[in-house]
């Protein structure tokens, strides 16, 4: 039995993890990576940490190991989880005008992390307002139908963690979640994509016994929810407008649903990715892409990180070898797109059911920020419910 605080800890260096290795090939915006190149990668911070086994006994060895080592930079990701683990321990709690702060003191601090332009835009508003308003500018993005990007998502874990150890139910955890999306992320999407990866998260690190059908009907019972609640919201915000504004309001409607046609809900892309699991044959990466997706938007990438992790208990091409925690990360990042922070989310899933014991050491030693993320898995995981 993997105990609660190995699977804190394997939940927030999953991420770490993820984020670093899964950082070599951001920007290619390929539709997959040929495994064959993400598994060189691994062997060569296998290989270095292969090295500094070896030149334990000789502390001098050691040094020059540690100097000459490639190290794994985070992107902004890790630092904005960071900044919502910092929070959540020292408030004991949201502090929304907190976390907006430390967000942007984050960003201002270290701004080639890798953020992305409008994110940028909404830390320069908040410090200018001196925070008076911490949800404020991500409410005014795109036309104020706010921002469907993988931010909210990305960065929840430590929300997760911090859920399981106040023992707090769906609607707790909602509470929990939606405002510290919010905070840079306000379109239903987004706000949806980082409750699914929160209760992945969540579930992951209460079960015992995976079996990937029950899994996805936890998951599905859960988003159909709150994809519920947000038509609802959405046909009572269009049904308030003034007769001048109803006309634009439905116009508006009327183009996002021919859009949203288009698209599979969080719940259908759920479903899809019980069918993949169930598959003898392991999907073709071109079907992923097109079906689950793996940009930048919270619907095109939290169902990717979510499959990766389920598809991993199997076996996969290339990979046999490897325990589910490793295929987990070297598939996620197979599958191309944003490949940083799927394979960060699926990370965080992955370690909080498998545990650090699973996380292997030659990864841990070449990634920036894991001895930060272990340091804030233990206070997280000794705060008193």
């Amino acid at each position: 039995m993997v105990s609660r605080i190995s699977r804190f800890r394997g939940s927030l260096v999953g991420a770490v993890v993820g984020d670093c290795i899964g950082a070599v090939y951001e920007g290619e915006w390929l539709p997959g990576v040929n495994i064959d190149r993400v598994l060189q990668e691994v062997a060569k911070i296998e290989a270095a940490g292969s090295v500094s086994s070896n030149s334990q006994e000789n502390s001098e060895n050691q040094d020059e190991d540690k100097r000459s080592r490639k190290i794994y930079k985070f992107t902004d990701d890790t630092a904005m989880a960071r900044s919502v683990a910092a929070s959540l321990i020292e408030q004991n709690g949201l502090n929304a005008k907190d976390m907006a702060r430390r967000f942007s003191e984050e960003y201002f601090k270290e701004p080639w992390r890798g953020y992305g332009g409008n994110i940028c835009l909404n830390f320069h508003a908040l410090k200018e307002s001196d925070y008076s308003d911490p949800f404020g500018p991500a409410k005014l993005q795109f036309d104020g139908q706010g921002s469907y990007g993988n931010g909210g998502a990305m960065r929840i874990a430590p929300a997760a963690l911090f859920a399981c150890r106040k023992q707090m139910d769906f609607k707790k955890l909602r509470e929990l979640v939606e405002p510290i999306t919010q905070l840079t992320h306000t379109h239903p999407q987004a706000v949806q994509g980082a409750l699914l990866e929160s209760l992945a998260v969540d579930l992951a690190l209460k079960t015992e016994s995976l079996d990937p059908d029950q899994f996805i009907d936890y998951l599905c019972d859960k988003m159909k929810i709150l994809e519920d609640k947000a038509i609802s919201k959405k046909k009572r915000g269009a049904d308030k407008k003034d007769s001048k504004d109803a006309k634009r309001a439905r116009k508006k409607t009327d183009d996002e649903d021919a859009e949203m046609k288009n698209q599979l809900s969080y719940c259908e892309k759920l479903e899809k990715i019980r069918i993949y699991v169930k598959q003898k044959t392991q999907p073709d990466t071109k079907e992923i892409n097109e079906v689950l997706g793996t940009d930048i938007s919270a619907l095109n990438s939290v169902p990717a990180a979510v499959y990766a992790f389920l598809r991993a208990t199997k076996k996969l091409k290339g990979i046999q070898d490897r325990n589910p925690f490793e295929k987990t990360i070297i598939y996620a990042i197979s599958l191309g797109g944003d490949t940083d922070t799927i394979a960060s989310m699926a990370g965080a899933i992955a370690g909080a059911y498998y545990g650090i014991e699973d996380v292997p050491k030659s990864w841990q030693e070449a990634c920036e920020g894991v001895e930060d993320a272990l340091h804030y898995a233990t206070q997280l995981h000794e705060l008193s419910i």
